[in-house]
């Protein structure tokens, strides 16, 4: 890998590598999602899966694949230029074990941002929940984030389209009323 990627990874990514507890690698098979931490306090791979098969095929392979990144990430982590203190000494990724957490059946892949975006509220690897409104709220802060060049397109395209609804199912209302009640006040409806 060139100085190049290497600092770009750094700046864009990373930072510098002294204070760096944990690596959140989104990892992605076929169809399915699933999570690995590189826990460099607790000097271990996390496994997590939210819809972990019953296939022990299958977990190898995904372990074998965490266990590629993991070299992958020790050679960035051990460049010089990642560490302010020069003198550091830098984790041996590659030689961390995997461990799994205990899981549930859910998205995985909502469960994968679930867990980047809210890690640092739990203790522990085990799974959180996901419903309606975690889908909802991860979408929506995937649309409007800082990081999207469209969201204020997307915001102004969703305050037009509310506002013609309303107008619509105003209109609609308006024209029942005064059939059904007769004529109904000029008011507008709050909003």
């Amino acid at each position: 890998m060139s100085a190049g990627t290497m600092e770009y990874i750094k700046d864009r990514y990373m930072g510098l590598a002294d204070d760096l507890l944990m690596i959140y690698v989104p990892m992605h098979i076929g169809s399915h999602w699933y999570l690995m931490i590189v826990d460099i306090w607790e000097k271990k791979l996390m496994y997590l899966d939210s819809c972990k098969s019953d296939d022990a095929e299958e977990t190898k392979r995904h372990k074998d694949q965490m266990r590629e990144v993991a070299k992958y990430l020790g050679v960035l982590i051990r460049s010089r230029s990642f560490w302010k203190n020069k003198d550091a000494h830098p984790p041996l990724i590659s030689e961390f074990d995997p461990e799994e957490a205990t899981t549930g059946q859910m998205d995985c892949g909502v469960w994968v941002c679930q867990w980047m975006l809210n890690s640092h509220k739990w203790l522990d690897y085990d799974i959180e929940p996901i419903d309606a409104s975690t889908r909802m709220r991860i979408a929506t802060q995937l649309v409007l984030g800082p990081h999207n060049p469209l969201a204020a397109s997307v915001t102004e395209k969703a305050v037009k389209f509310w506002n013609a609804e309303m107008v619509g199912n105003y209109k609609e209302e308006a024209a029942a009323g005064s059939v059904a009640n007769g004529p109904r006040s000029s008011k507008r409806p709050s909003v």
